[in-house]
């Protein structure tokens, strides 16, 4: 079928907050029907969020939590976007956690609460496939990310992030390589694997996992996520596997959503035998898109 017949009715309506989306996510959106972009959207995916030229982003996120063996717990998260006025649509006010990464929710760590810090990110370049950007933040640290995404058919789509960042005194590099396979409208497989180096350990992590995601209404929908993370420092072992099933919805207003969160995790340090964790949360999100 030729591209210009391709039938996209059956793919979901987008969101008020699809009007962040640029060329790039268009492009992608025509090669691999809406599925995907209207999934990373809904569940805010920072991989692909980070890639818009357009708008600005107000994310605020309250995690009410059970923790077996510790008991109720609560973190909270602010990232944000911003353009600066009267300059360029290039620079932007990053507001984020100083432990802020794009895998957290299908690799998930053990660290404390972060505290919020300030950036300046510019994107150098920002194409159909490609994206560039360099960030400095107030820490110090500094970052580069180049990103590559290939439609390898109108149901498979390759995405591959390469990064360089400075923390401090650390210096670290993260390759990260993720596959969309659209098995209909209603359900996307997406296949994450990543591999970091930091030279405080010299040491490398690597982790792989499976994201289902299914479609319930414009308003619903679910993910299904399976990982496992492992490390070669001090010793090869498997650092964490997680299990999760995440319920999200938009109830009340377009900007407030909820999400419940049962998970497992079997973890390791160096020195400990392996346990086994029970998680539940309930999320409060408020997000705003283009203000």
């Amino acid at each position: 079928m030729a591209e210009d017949e391709v039938d996209y009715s059956s793919c979901h309506s987008q969101p008020d907050s699809a009007q962040i989306l640029d060329t790039a996510f268009n492009y992608v959106n025509s090669r691999v029907c809406q599925p995907a972009i209207w999934f990373d959207n809904f569940f805010v995916d920072e991989r692909i969020d980070e890639d818009a030229n357009a708008g600005s982003v107000i994310r605020w996120r309250n995690d009410f939590s059970y923790v077996e063996g510790e008991g109720y717990q609560y973190k909270t998260r602010l990232k944000a976007r911003f353009y600066l006025p009267k300059v360029t649509k290039r620079l932007k006010l990053v507001i984020e956690s100083d432990d802020e990464d794009d895998l957290f929710g299908l690799f998930p760590n053990n660290s404390d609460d972060a505290e919020n810090v300030f950036a300046l990110r510019y994107d150098w370049l920002n194409s159909e496939r490609t994206s560039l950007n360099f960030k400095l933040t107030a820490h110090p640290g500094a970052e580069a990310r180049f990103r590559y995404t290939y439609p390898i058919s109108e149901d498979l789509l390759l995405r591959a992030t390469q990064k360089v960042y400075q923390k401090k005194k650390l210096t670290g590099e993260s390759t990260e390589l993720d596959l969309d396979y659209s098995i209909s409208p209603e359900f996307l497989l997406r296949w994450s694997n990543f591999a970091t180096y930091e030279d405080d350990i010299k040491g490398w992590e690597l982790g792989s996992g499976l994201t289902l995601y299914q479609h319930i209404s414009d308003q619903q929908a679910l993910s299904y996520q399976l990982s496992t993370t492992g490390t070669n420092r001090p010793y090869h072992y498997i650092s964490n596997t997680h299990m999760s099933v995440t319920y999200r919805q938009n109830i009340l207003r377009p900007w407030f959503f909820y999400e419940l969160i049962p998970e497992y995790n079997w973890s390791k340090d160096p020195d400990t035998e392996r346990e086994g964790e029970f998680k539940a949360t309930l999320r409060l999100e408020i997000l705003f898109h283009n203000i």
